[in-house]
């Protein structure tokens, strides 16, 4: 009797648990030093600098040497989610300026860069691999340096897209839907600045009714 009681009783707890998603956000200002004990540089010598024409503290990256400085955030990874962050692309270098969100980032042979450029006018999407790395899409578009634009990703399974002032510039999809680290990243030289980032990503929770 007990055992066919559990049996007809399993398929009810079934029906009455469920998945639920949220929204979980995460802030990152970059206006104190604080904020590096989060940070995990991978190539560049990131630092909080205040520079005098913007007037507040920002976040940047001073070697002059590196392909793609890159750091990312001591978080967890991340697989379905939207990343933003106000970029500043300054004019102080005329031969690269540059930089932008790193997405999904697994190890030195897997990860994205999505880069907004202001001196070649385009948003281009790059993976990387063991066999290097291949650009997705560019898209050309009329950004110009020495001003303050949104730069977003939306990542959800094979399916990537980015905005720049709330406004879609690219849409891809690729095979590769893996989670992974997020960070920031410029080109060069390129003397970029970034004011803060946020993630916005979604759990998925068991409740029973």
């Amino acid at each position: 009797m007990k055992k066919g009681f559990w049996l007809a009783l399993l398929p009810l707890l079934f029906v009455a648990a469920t998945y639920q998603s949220r929204f979980v956000s995460q802030n990152w200002k970059f206006d104190n030093p604080g904020i590096e004990d989060q940070l995990n540089p991978l190539s560049g010598a990131w630092e909080i600098v205040t520079p005098e024409k913007l007037n507040q503290p920002v976040l940047s990256q001073k070697v002059k040497y590196a392909d793609y400085p890159k750091v990312l955030m001591k978080d967890r990874d991340y697989f379905d989610f939207e990343l933003s962050t106000k970029i500043y692309l300054s004019s102080e270098n005329q031969e690269t300026q540059a930089g932008g969100l790193i997405l999904r980032y697994r190890n030195l042979y897997s990860f994205y860069m999505l880069f907004l450029n202001a001196k070649d006018q385009r948003v281009t999407l790059t993976r990387a691999s063991r066999g290097g790395m291949k650009v997705l899409k560019r898209v050309n578009h009329a950004f110009g340096p020495d001003r303050w634009y949104e730069l977003k990703a939306s990542c959800y399974l094979n399916h990537l897209r980015a905005f720049v002032d709330g406004q879609q510039i690219l849409d891809v999809e690729d095979q590769v839907s893996t989670g992974g680290k997020i960070g920031l990243v410029t080109a060069g030289t390129s003397r970029v600045y970034f004011d803060g980032l946020q993630v916005k990503s979604e759990l998925f929770e068991v409740s029973g009714n």
